[in-house]
């Protein structure tokens, strides 16, 4: 994101960081932020030695969904935020803050349970108390562990299939909303059902995980507003109507020039007034001698 303010940046609120919020950076302050406490007591749960090469890509794909969305569920829910711009400090609670997309919170949770999960890093969390929400979730794994036999990998594989499910109802809810054919919302589920990485045409994913429709005229923007993009691809709300490229005025246009904004000559007038002043072109000066 550029360091300079942006015509959005104006229009929106400021973030307020909430306890829930994950917060991205380095620093005391942000180690001992309450949500960031509880993403890595949240990540603990998840410790499994066979993690780094037992695990599939889908499957760590769909740990970390699995945690982000947990933290989403709280009230007020948790967002993964970044410091806005580049020319910030890097220290602290400062911000102004922005939310990271969805692909940057995936890659957060990933690298996280890539740290916990090494031979180096078994401290990861150690002196931090997990919050209750945390504890209901690690005593479920206990309990699964103890009465069924349930292991961490296949909690994960369990994790694909209800991944793949929410993933399926946003995008039939997505696309209901901007009045998709249902032979074709049907067709789309089908396709991202036997490829989880295709991507349906015309939708992006948002932060908060669910998915809209990329700016398009055919699901009724209007077509005579410039939109500005979020950072997930997809239009964000604003008060301000912008014109199009073609409609914006230029240099050239916004002041008189004689060779483009003056009235065609008339040559009939034109020799009918030469003839009355009396004037004689150099040219036809010429011709009379």
């Amino acid at each position: 994101m550029s360091r300079y303010p942006t015509l959005n940046q104006f229009n929106r609120p400021p973030i307020v960081v909430s306890d829930n919020d994950v917060l991205s950076g380095r620093g005391v302050n942000i180690a001992a932020h309450p949500g960031n406490e509880r993403f890595r007591t949240l990540i603990t749960t998840r410790a499994d030695e066979t993690y780094c090469e037992g695990y599939s890509a889908t499957e760590k794909k769909a740990v970390s969904e699995e945690i982000i969305h947990h933290i989403a569920s709280l009230d007020p829910p948790g967002r993964f935020l970044k410091r806005e711009g580049r020319g910030q400090v890097s220290r602290g609670l400062n911000g102004p803050w922005e939310e990271l997309s969805r692909k940057e919170a995936l890659k957060k949770t990933c690298q996280a349970l890539r740290d916990c999960n090494r031979g180096d890093r078994e401290t990861y969390a150690n002196g931090v108390a997990a919050p209750e929400d945390v504890k209901v979730v690690a005593d479920e794994i206990a309990t699964g562990a103890a009465t069924q036999g349930v292991s961490l990998k296949d909690l994960a594989a369990r994790s694909v299939v209800e991944s793949s499910e929410r993933t399926q109802e946003k995008l039939r809810e997505a696309m209901q909303e901007a009045g998709v054919p249902d032979d074709q919302i049907e067709e789309q589920l089908k396709r991202q059902r036997a490829d989880p990485t295709y991507v349906i045409p015309g939708f992006a994913e948002t932060s908060q995980g669910t998915f809209a429709p990329i700016s398009n005229p055919g699901y009724g923007h209007q077509p005579s507003i410039m939109e500005m993009m979020g950072p997930d691809g997809v239009p964000v709300q604003h008060q301000v109507v912008l014109p199009m490229p073609g409609q914006m005025p230029g240099l050239y246009s916004q002041y008189p020039h004689p060779a483009m904004d003056m009235p065609p000559i008339d040559p009939v007038a034109v020799a009918a007034a030469r003839a009355a002043a009396g004037y004689v072109h150099p040219n036809d000066f010429e011709k009379q001698k």
